[in-house]
């Protein structure tokens, strides 16, 4: 209730402002935008692809769209998007998940300029470590992808780039201080540039926020705080080899309230297991990953090498306690660290073949190498005494894997593509896989795009699911990588000159050796199951000050459990049936003002309930977030803004006891010197 006069205040300013922006709308139109290079995607295979040529579905989210939609964080950005679900525990730091087609969040491959960032211990990604601010693009390619990137790629990748500073013809200097609901105070500051054959960028960034009550029932806010520091520095001695290394580390605090676990005299289960307490949490986690490569351009850049090295180390810390029903005190603490060394070599070589059909060929080629080491620590002290599971404290745990892949791509003159790529992979300490995808796609003069893939993806078995953890969890050394075949199938539509561009795509995967939980350890399914659905996107620009862009996507996941009566299907948890979005972007006051609302819905979701009589299903409720951003140029180098987060107070959850934010609004400015 405390934050719904600073709202009011904040949307009287927006409703003050239409008067200015009414008689904008008067003035002439601006000339017509001139015609933009094509648009590249990095991601969709092993060399960077133009757009038309790409038959898997992608979308790709540039650094304009995220300032427009006032988005402060990637699950933010990512709800926008078709075909993903997004998972958060609470608010700001919570532990966020993205899942893509009604595929687990370990499914997904998460990658940072060029270093996969997906956790060695469990396999998915907590985009809670990402801050914004420093993001070039990204791209989200949804279907199997294990082909190209490797495994935990098997519904699909997320290319995250940062800003560089290569090419830039002056320095810039990039400043954002931010401030509102919750006791949020954020900023960063970074700076960029290139003199002679040297080039480099360097952001910081920093957040902290007091929080709001997640857990429905207790009085503890969950507070979080966050440091980033990036660089990426780079080299041109020659115009044939460029070297260019990149560098990020990311530290963050939250406060959390304990899951209540608790049993009393006579075995008996607290009425409150299952819930979260009202006790103390407090974790932390340490990020850093580092990268180099060299790249080698030869026969007027038709022949690129490129030599790389990544490590990626992650260290977290979590300790918490609560009274239970009964009066017990009941602690538990862990930390675990991890890490990734990787070094990889590509070759890609250009050719064209005028007299067949005017085709442009790709032949690629790559080895990689991964070592993985996971170390775990974890004590609990409650009514039955203490438990120590210190196994994995001292050596830890390791696996390698070796994997060799090729590509080819071919471009016709009338407007066909054609990819096709294999990759083997040798594991250490489990079952060798072989991955594939072929992609094609078909363009039209009449502005008709087809588009279709199809491939075979695979997600290695993690750490805990081999090794377990705790007292109530054993592991399974004998686990195989779940493995499926997807594909899809689209048609992507250009209307109006491409004001109005509509894209509609169906998809399916069976997902074999799926892993489930099986009484106190996990096991493989013996038999397939299935994701299949529908995403819809529109991209317009119906008058010159105004873009929309919306999207909607059906579900239908089928997943299975073991129960004492044998396997049980039913829909996979956390993945809304219906899914929709919305964000428009209008124009004012010859493009020095903007303002956007977005809409993301999530239909209901199935969600599992670990309580005192067993596991039960509970659905989560369908919810609707608007937000909301006006921003203005006070000067050619400064914007001030204003912002709204879920503004009409709607009560939702993404994780059953885990309540999201309420409205929210904040305040920020903008500082651009270099131009």
């Amino acid at each position: 209730m405390a934050q719904r006069p600073i709202l009011n205040l904040g949307f009287t300013a927006l409703i003050l402002s239409l008067p200015a922006w009414s008689a904008a709308r008067a003035q002439p139109a601006p000339e017509p935008p001139t015609t933009l290079p094509e648009i590249l995607v990095y991601g969709a295979s092993t060399v960077p692809v133009e757009a038309p040529r790409v038959g898997s579905a992608v979308t790709v989210i540039t650094a304009e769209d995220i300032r427009n939609q006032g988005a402060q964080a990637l699950p933010d950005v990512l709800r926008l998007v078709p075909g993903v679900a997004i998972n958060q525990s609470g608010g700001r730091g919570g532990l966020s998940q993205v899942r893509i087609r009604g595929a687990e969040a370990n499914h997904t491959l998460v990658v940072v300029d060029g270093i996969p960032i997906n956790d060695v211990n469990n396999g998915d990604s907590d985009l809670a470590n990402l801050p914004v601010d420093n993001i070039e693009r990204v791209e989200v390619v949804r279907g199997p992808q294990s082909g190209v990137w490797g495994p935990n790629a098997q519904s699909g990748v997320i290319l995250i780039t940062t800003k560089s500073g290569r090419g830039l013809a002056k320095p810039e200097l990039t400043a954002r201080l931010e401030g509102g609901s919750f006791g949020t105070l954020q900023g960063s500051v970074s700076a960029r540039g290139a003199q002679g054959p040297f080039y480099g960028a360097l952001s910081v960034s920093g957040l902290r926020s007091g929080g709001f009550v997640v857990a429905p029932g207790t009085t503890r806010p969950n507070g979080s705080e966050m440091g980033s520091f990036s660089a990426k520095l780079g080299v041109d001695p020659t115009d044939w080899f460029n070297l260019e290394g990149t560098l990020r580390m990311v530290s963050r605090t939250g406060f959390y309230n304990p899951a209540n676990s608790a049993y009393g005299p006579g075995f008996a289960t607290d009425p409150n297991y299952g819930f979260l307490a009202n006790g103390v949490g407090r974790g932390t986690a340490t990020d850093f990953q580092g990268r180099i490569v060299g790249t080698v351009s030869l026969m007027d850049g038709r022949w690129i090498q490129k030599l790389s090295a990544d490590t990626s180390r992650q260290s977290t810390n979590a300790a918490d306690s609560y009274v239970s029903s009964f009066g017990n005190l009941e602690r538990q603490a862990f930390w675990s660290q991890t890490e990734r060394s990787r070094a990889e070599y590509r070759s890609a070589y250009s050719f064209e073949t005028p007299g067949f059909f005017g085709a442009r060929h790709t032949l690629v080629g790559g080895a990689e190498i991964v070592r993985e080491r996971f170390r775990y620590y974890y004590e609990s002290d409650g009514f039955f005494g203490p438990f120590t599971n210190n196994g994995f404290a001292g050596a830890g745990q390791t696996r390698e894997r070796k994997g060799l892949y090729g590509e080819y791509l071919v471009s016709l003159a009338n407007g066909f593509s054609l990819s096709t790529v294999a990759r083997q992979d040798w594991n250490s300490s489990f079952r060798n896989a072989t991955t594939w995808r072929l992609t094609a796609a078909q363009a039209f003069e009449t502005g008709t795009r087809l588009h279709a893939s199809l491939g075979k993806g695979v997600t290695n078995p993690t750490f805990i699911e081999q090794f377990g953890f705790t007292n109530t969890f054993v592991g399974n050394p004998n686990l195989r990588p779940e493995q499926s075949i997807g594909w899809d199938a689209g048609v992507e539509q250009r209307w109006f000159g491409g004001r109005l561009v509509t894209d509609l795509t169906y998809f399916r995967a069976n997902l074999q050796n799926e892993i489930v939980g099986s009484g106190t350890t996990v096991e493989n399914l013996p038999f397939a199951t299935s994701r299949q659905g529908l995403e819809a996107s529109v991209t317009a620009r119906p008058l010159d000050w105004l873009r929309v862009t919306g999207s909607y996507t059906y579900t239908d996941t089928r997943s299975a459990e073991n129960t004492f009566s044998g396997y049980v299907f039913k829909e996979a948890v956390r993945r809304p049936k219906h899914a929709a979005s919305l964000s428009a972007t209008a124009s004012f006051a010859e493009e020095r003002g903007k303002f956007t609302v977005t809409l993301a819905h999530n239909g209901t979701m199935r969600d599992r309930f670990f309580g005192p009589l067993g596991t039960s299903d509970v659905y989560l409720r369908s919810y609707t977030l608007v937000g909301a951003q006006l921003s203005y140029d006070v000067t050619k180098n400064t914007t001030a803004y204003i912002r709204g987060e879920n503004v009409f107070g709607q009560r939702y959850q993404d994780i059953y006891g885990y309540n999201g934010g309420g409205a929210a609004v904040y305040a920020g400015l903008r500082v651009r010197l270099g131009d």
